[in-house]
């Protein structure tokens, strides 16, 4: 089961968040797809991947908002397993989830950080007896 977990970073990423929204308007205007298309912009290629892919929606013709997306290759746990690392960005946040599986990605927005985590499934209970409600 994938869950996805809202955590404030408290942190600044308007410089970081500027490139990736000249990345989607720069998809949009040209139609790329190649992160050496948009490498003159500074950001790193993993990320700008993330963004390219918006880029083959036909219907798109302006950017709204756009979240910085890390996918799992950029995700580094701690040895402790209270944080989450961004080496990338130089960032971490610090997390308080049951246990899970892994880190599939996380968005990155102005205010809050969403964790994608992959969680064990529960197996089904199994009930002996049942309650008819009219």
């Amino acid at each position: 089961m994938i869950l996805t977990y809202i955590l404030k970073h408290h942190m600044d990423f308007n410089q970081v968040l500027s490139k990736a929204r000249k990345i989607a308007e720069y998809t949009i205007k040209y139609r790329t797809f190649s992160s050496k298309d948009v490498k003159h912009i500074g950001l790193k290629s993993m990320m700008a991947n993330q963004i390219l892919k918006f880029g083959n929606q036909r219907k798109a013709h302006r950017v709204k908002s756009v979240k910085l997306i890390i996918p799992n290759q950029g995700i580094k746990l701690s040895k402790d397993s209270t944080t989450i690392e961004i080496p990338c960005l130089k960032c971490a946040f610090q997390y308080r989830f049951p246990s899970f599986e892994k880190v599939n990605q996380i968005e990155i927005g102005k205010e809050y950080a969403y964790v994608t985590v992959t969680v064990k499934e529960q197996e089904p209970i199994k009930t002996e007896k049942y309650l008819g409600v009219d």
